[in-house]
């Protein structure tokens, strides 16, 4: 390989680090709003609600900032196997961030619309349980690009069912409270529940689309 060979190849791996650093920053944000709308639902904060909202804009400007460097570099380079498949699933993974900070902004409005949840134990818990799973298998998404590790995407879905499993809980305290709770506050709670949970979801999408761009291979082809 030549000199002038070897630096544009320099360059454009330069460009895919960046890349990948911006991805983890993008999704620190989103974790960390995620985290900030758990806590808001647990402990009843609707003076909070606005701020969770507010800091969804860096987040959505962030994103639209990274897709288009994306695209831009699919369209001028001509990158080989690895690296075209690490662009592809960059752009998937920008979807799942997106969506993960949606929903965030999400659960602290369905929270508002309801003026706050009805003081009970049971339901605070198990809110407070589902809100930490749902973050903790998104932040093993963000560990993966980090890291570059494929086996965190293999495991990936196994560690959810730990999600899945609470949000069935809470909807079965919910149904137990539906007289009390009214209508409306349940099925808030009933969103609020599905909207942790596909977070919790995507990341296990991240994590998996990180395997795809290590091995070639997404987890349930092993």
């Amino acid at each position: 390989m030549t000199h002038h060979e070897i630096e544009p190849r320099h360059h454009f791996d330069d460009e895919l680090d960046e890349i990948r650093a911006s991805l983890v920053d993008l999704g620190t944000m989103v974790l960390a709003n995620i985290r900030w709308a758990g806590e808001v639902v647990v402990e009843n904060r609707l003076d909070e609600v606005d701020a969770v909202v507010e800091a969804d804009a860096p987040i959505n400007e962030k994103y639209q900032e990274l897709e288009e460097k994306v695209f831009h570099i699919l369209a001028l380079q001509q990158p080989v196997a690895s690296d075209l498949r690490f662009l592809v699933v960059a752009s998937r993974i920008l979807y799942e961030m997106e969506r993960s900070g949606d929903l965030a902004v999400n659960i602290v409005n369905s929270l508002e619309r309801i003026h706050g949840i009805p003081a009970d134990t049971t339901l605070q818990s198990s809110l407070d349980r589902l809100s930490a799973a749902s973050a903790t298998m998104f932040a093993r998404g963000i560990e993966a690009i980090a890291t570059m590790d494929p086996e965190i995407g293999l495991h990936a879905e196994a560690e959810d069912e730990e999600t899945d499993n609470l949000t069935s809980d809470l909807f079965t305290a919910v149904t137990a409270r539906q007289d009390e709770l009214g209508l409306e506050a349940s099925v808030a709670l009933f969103y609020m529940g599905r909207f942790f949970e596909r977070i919790a979801d995507h990341g296990v999408n991240i994590a998996q689309n990180i395997t795809f761009a290590v091995t070639a291979q997404f987890p349930e082809d092993y």
